[in-house]
């Protein structure tokens, strides 16, 4: 049994627990075709930068890309190939990263 305080995990653990059981459970389990690769790529993503960059630095990172996701939903800047489902996930991912920083992120993403 393990004997760690809650209070001593990491943001980097806590993403790739995530990360494996979106690909290793059997309640959805992944087939490749999963509609939520986004949310396996923004957790990769996230992975590798919770453990290089400041919360400054990820936090402000994470926001500018939203921002950029925002903007290109809101002028329509996608193709009829692109995956909304894709975005989508990889976007609410995001979201829920950063709401484990900040519950503020999740309404606002404004980058300070």
């Amino acid at each position: 049994m393990d004997k760690n305080y809650v209070g001593s995990i990491r943001l980097s653990q806590i993403i790739e627990r995530k990360l494996y059981f979106l690909l290793n459970n059997d309640i959805s389990p992944w087939d490749g075709d999963n509609a939520d690769k986004g949310e396996r790529d923004a957790l990769q993503s996230m992975l590798s930068d919770s453990k290089e960059l400041t919360e400054k630095q990820f936090e402000s990172k994470y926001k500018t890309e939203l921002s950029k996701l925002k903007d290109r939903f809101e002028n329509k800047e996608y193709s009829v190939e692109d995956n909304d489902d894709y975005y989508e996930s990889f976007n609410n991912t995001l979201v829920s990263i950063l709401e484990l920083l900040n519950p503020v992120n999740l309404y606002d993403l404004s980058d300070d």
